[in-house]
């Protein structure tokens, strides 16, 4: 029987990519700059590439915060310092709420039918403020950053972390829902998690990631839990 629940946030509560839009188009209006779509999807793809690298050990979360902004803003012709840039675009991301549809209602009656727990990686300040704008965190036992953890999914220790901090915490009547094959699905499946996978997109699973269950809508994920 499924007493715990570990859920992701972005991209599977949080729309990151409507988030992530209006933190980036806002940051740039602030140094005068216009935004467009490319510069959207060309920021996505080394943010995307940058978390995985920070996911697989590669660099360090203090590097990620930065660079990313210094590869990306080498297309401008304007000078932006990245620092500043990048101090600019976390607090307009901080103040972001953009929900996927049903989230709310399937964050209600997760709260009501089990332990529920947020499991995401990101910086503390963002998650934080992005949770207090939706008010979101009403919903939750307790939310778990990788910031404040000290290392990311799909990383052992931090469900190391997760699991102590829960109260007869079991394995076995534990389910993780989340959006990203590399660090829910991974993880969670190393951990020993029953693992769901919310993929709308319908996007191929990795050999090395494939989850015991996957929804398409949240709307699909209550009866699914009801059906374990």
């Amino acid at each position: 029987m499924i007493k715990t629940i570990f859920l992701d946030l972005d991209d599977t509560i949080f729309d990151f990519k409507a988030c992530e839009k209006q933190a980036l188009s806002a940051a740039l209006a602030s140094k005068g700059l216009v935004f467009t779509e490319a510069d959207l999807s060309s920021y996505s793809k080394i943010n995307d590439d940058m978390w995985k690298a920070l996911e697989r050990g590669e660099i360090t979360r203090e590097v990620l915060r930065v660079k990313r902004f210094e590869v990306f803003l080498s297309r401008f012709s304007t000078p932006v310092a990245p620092e500043s840039f990048a101090n600019i675009y976390m607090d307009a991301l901080a103040k972001t709420n953009v929900l996927i549809k049903g989230a709310r209602e399937l964050l209600s009656y997760l709260s009501e039918h089990y332990e529920l727990y947020a499991v995401t990686n990101g910086y503390e300040y963002t998650q934080n403020g992005r949770i207090k704008s939706a008010d979101i965190g009403k919903y939750f036992k307790r939310i778990f950053i990788s910031q404040c953890v000290g290392t990311v999914k799909p990383k052992k220790e931090f469900f190391d972390y997760c699991a102590s901090a829960i109260l007869g915490f079991d394995v076995k009547a534990t389910v993780l829902i989340g959006d990203s094959p590399t660090s829910d699905i991974l993880g969670g499946n190393a951990y020993g998690l029953t693992t769901i996978r919310y993929n709308p997109m319908h996007l191929p699973n990795p050999e090395n990631a494939i989850p015991e269950r996957e929804v398409y809508s949240l709307d699909e994920i209550p009866p699914l839990l009801a059906s374990l």
